[in-house]
């Protein structure tokens, strides 16, 4: 059987890594005053953080029907199977847009098309993707491979650490931001994906937090539990508190794989350069 494992660029999955599996990725739109680009084709992330001061418009589009459609009929005349999994549909519309592909593209059903929410973004939605590719390589059959998925989504946790709130002021797609608005100044949210893959605020630091995330350890172990965890530590702008994070995680768990990837546009824009996260899941 000739499969395929496709994800949006939201991933943020290292390059090596989508050679190494051989991972499709499908650009979202990212709008920088008024250009429409290709995010990782026409604009790479050491460019846009270059420029990103000087960027005037920010916004992302999620991969339009026509431009899939037409990835999608190339895809399935080559493949016999494609699992296609996206960013949270309730962040992006390209889980639905792929839906509506697959429905109205694929009707004889001869490929066999899994299309899933991941109910992540960035590397919470690519180490989902990459548990995928890691059981195809394996030769597990595509029910096994998509109980894998499932199991990696419902186990993933996130912290999303975000020092300035200057960037989350005209984000609507957070849950909570009113109440946190309205609070104490000097608020520093730390962000999670929810179950059902909306973005909603975990908890409140005050005060000059020098590692955001390192300062909620304590909730940190009871989600990890004691268990083997595969973990992702993603940047924006400043790389400096990664060392630091993967020091600590290492030392305090028993990581198997370690990530380290970069924030591309999709949540850098609605964050800011100084956001920094880390993802976890639990490892059988």
């Amino acid at each position: 059987m000739r499969r395929l494992i496709v994800t949006d660029s939201t991933a943020d999955i290292p390059e090596a890594l989508v050679e190494k599996y051989g991972i499709k990725v499908i650009p979202i739109t990212v709008i920088l005053n008024g250009k429409n680009n290709r995010d990782g084709v026409d604009i790479s992330r050491a460019d846009f953080y270059d420029g990103f001061d000087d960027y005037k418009e920010m916004a992302t589009q999620a991969i339009r029907y026509e431009d899939y459609g037409l990835d999608f009929l190339q895809m399935i005349k080559k493949y016999d199977e494609i699992i296609i999994i996206l960013c949270s549909s309730n962040l992006s519309e390209s889980y639905n847009i792929a839906v509506k592909v697959n429905k109205e593209f694929n009707r004889d059903g001869s490929c066999r098309v899994e299309v899933v929410d991941s109910c992540q973004c960035s590397m919470g939605l690519g180490m989902i993707v990459l548990a995928a590719a890691e059981a195809t390589e394996q030769g597990k059959s595509c029910d096994e491979v998509i109980l894998i998925v499932n199991k990696t989504r419902k186990d993933m946790n996130s912290y999303m650490a975000i020092p300035t709130l200057k960037y989350l002021r005209k984000n609507k797609k957070i849950t909570g931001m009113k109440a946190l608005f309205g609070s104490a100044m000097g608020a520093k949210p730390v962000l999670e994906f929810s179950e059902g893959g909306k973005l909603e605020i975990k908890s409140k630091l005050f005060g000059n937090q020098k590692n955001m995330i390192l300062s909620m350890m304590d909730k940190i172990k009871e989600d990890v539990g004691g268990r083997a965890i595969n973990l992702s530590i993603i940047y924006a702008g400043n790389r400096n508190l990664v060392q630091s994070l993967k020091d600590v995680f290492e030392t305090t768990f028993d990581c198997h794989d370690v990530y380290i990837a970069r924030f591309g546009p999709a949540i850098t824009i609605n964050t800011g350069p100084e956001s920094y996260a880390v993802f976890f899941s639990a490892v059988d």
